[in-house]
């Protein structure tokens, strides 16, 4: 194979180019409908090309905040290093940025390339246009991101720094979480505080955001019980699939002061907590988009 390069590219210049390569490989090789191939991140993503001499034979991008995204290289190039240089080229501008982590939603057949490039397995697999995925990620840096702390005392006892969060909140409480993470949000203590909290004031409200309703309906959680009881106060809902997929941390927010944040409900170990109030605020403002593009949860309309 001929001299290989990788280079940054453009949505407004290359957009043609770019959407090729991922048709080829998408659309007409996998069967993705061509609706949800494009969608409106690629104007604000960053993009980067890979080229044989004047031959364009792959592409990827990343978001903000570093999700990957789109990796697509042309299938005569495959296992020829064109994957491995682009990811470097991705990670290499993550670190540039100083990113903690990045992250992706690699298809399953590809979960043993995105090890070989230190990615690791993230939760349960989940389906995305059809095709079996699996969230992975990498961590960049050994160091908190800049506002958080690494607590070794939260980190020895989560359940008891969610509590103590909530204890210390005064008039909003909001949760975002898999499914109620009965580690963090199911102990008799947690409850009580819980129903204190709702009752402290006539405007205290607790939003409850979930991704997964199933664990739900297969054992009885008391948090579901109580917002069954005091729905006016406690509001459940569930976050539509089509953003869960996106969802790279769970978190409780404090009013606007205080937070507590996780990368997933088999990793609460790694939990990272923050008093700094503008990355609180970010948070709350986070929560709020993603409440709009929230539901009661349907399959838990006999126990709701």
């Amino acid at each position: 194979m001929t001299t290989l390069t990788i280079a940054k590219a453009d949505w407004a210049h290359h957009a043609g180019l770019l959407s090729e390569i991922r048709h080829r490989v998408f659309v007409d090789e996998q069967g993705v409908p061509e609706a949800l191939e494009l969608d409106e991140f690629d104007s604000l993503a960053s993009h980067w090309l890979a080229r044989i001499e004047d031959k364009v034979i792959g592409t990827a991008r990343m978001l903000d905040g570093g999700a990957i995204g789109r990796m697509a290289v042309l299938k005569p190039y495959r296992g020829k290093g064109v994957g491995k240089a682009l990811i470097n080229a991705i990670i290499k501008e993550a670190k540039t940025r100083q990113y903690p982590a990045v992250e992706l939603g690699a298809q399953t057949h590809a979960i043993a390339f995105y090890e070989t490039a230190g990615f690791r397995v993230k939760g349960p697999r989940f389906m995305d246009a059809g095709i079996a995925h699996q969230h992975m990620y990498l961590q960049l840096t050994s160091d908190a991101p800049l506002g958080f702390n690494v607590d070794p005392g939260l980190r020895a006892n989560p359940a008891q720094g969610v509590l103590e969060l909530c204890k210390n909140g005064r008039w909003e409480l909001r949760i975002f979480s898999h499914s109620l993470e009965p580690a963090l949000f199911a102990n008799a203590e947690f409850i009580r505080c819980i129903y204190e909290f709702a009752h402290r004031h006539q405007d205290s409200k607790v939003f409850l955001m979930i991704c997964e309703e199933r664990p739900l309906r297969e054992t009885h959680h008391p948090l579901v019980e109580l917002s069954r009881q005091y729905r006016h106060i406690l509001q459940l809902r569930t976050l539509s699939i089509d953003y869960t997929v996106n969802a790279d941390e769970y978190f409780v927010v404090s009013d606007e002061d205080h937070l507590i944040t996780y990368p997933h409900q088999s990793e609460i170990a790694q939990i990272l907590s923050s008093d700094d109030e503008a990355i609180a605020r970010q948070y709350r403002m986070k929560f709020d988009q993603l409440w709009r593009h929230a539901a009661e949860p349907r399959s838990l309309k006999p126990f709701y």
